[in-house]
């Protein structure tokens, strides 16, 4: 379980997350809400206990909870890296978009921190004609994603919805062998909206299992985000207060995951 891991790390039942209206300017984070009709296990780099962030206590640095098979593990092993290589892509093209050096976002880390903290979900959606869903729940509620990219593949069975800019929602499908790349609150930070963090939803399947894997890339926990030199000028200024990544994160985690409750008592 999760609620046994110090570093957001394990699995997720269903119904114990509750992403609906998790956006990034929503004030009601804390207000009950359904739980999602998903279940999935979280994972991350594996820091050891001697990596410096771990002696440090900084919070989501340190070990897995995954099975224990050999087999699973090197698939686990395996997507993670080729995932990791995809995010990097992607934040190069971003960052030259945005007018900075290919390697910009890469060059936030040093040595005290890494550049980037990876978070990879294992998603599973049960049809709703074996577990119903209560009035109004949802497969995953409509939220934004919280860091700077995240690179999402799933099963083909459909079910991931896309809020427009007119507020309509859209059904979008993965076409084998690729993936979706969404961008995320801090992406948006970064760039004063240039690039948005656009609101997202999955509908459970009412007669199969569902499955995604989303992997998800946020700054290093100690980063400050704020608006790039390039993305603001005098006519244009930055729509968004600074932060640090790292609390960002767990005051979204804090506001949508049951178990972190009893750690705010």
């Amino acid at each position: 379980s999760i609620a046994n891991s110090s570093c957001h790390r394990g699995y997720v039942g269903i119904g114990t997350e509750a992403l609906e209206g998790a956006l990034a300017d929503d004030d009601q984070l804390n207000v009950p809400r359904l739980g999602d009709l998903k279940e999935t296990i979280d994972s991350g780099t594996e820091h050891g206990p001697q990596h410096p962030e771990v002696l440090a206590g900084t919070p989501l640095h340190g070990p897995n909870q995954l099975p224990e098979s050999p087999r699973f593990r090197a698939a686990w092993q395996r997507y993670f890296d080729e995932a990791t290589e995809a995010s990097l892509r992607a934040h190069r093209g971003l960052a030259v978009a945005l007018g900075l050096a290919s390697t910009w976002f890469e060059d936030l880390g040093d040595a005290s921190q890494d550049a980037f903290m990876y978070h990879l979900r294992m998603l599973h959606y049960p049809p709703t004609s074996r577990v119903k869903p209560a009035p109004g729940q949802p497969g995953c509620g409509s939220h934004t994603d919280y860091g700077s990219v995240t690179i999402l593949t799933d099963d083909g069975q459909g079910g991931l919805q896309v809020k427009t800019r007119s507020g309509e929602w859209i059904d979008i499908s993965v076409p084998p062998g690729h993936a979706v790349v969404n961008l995320g609150d801090l992406m948006a930070i970064w760039s004063n909206d240039r690039y948005v963090s656009n609101p997202h939803r999955v509908v459970s399947p009412p007669n199969v299992d569902r499955y995604s894997i989303p992997f998800f890339v946020e700054p290093g926990f100690h980063a400050r985000v704020e608006c790039l030199p390039t993305c603001q000028d005098a006519s244009n200024p930055p729509l968004h207060e600074p932060l640090t990544a790292g609390p960002y994160l767990l005051s979204r985690f804090d506001g949508t995951h049951s178990y972190r409750n009893a750690l705010l008592d």
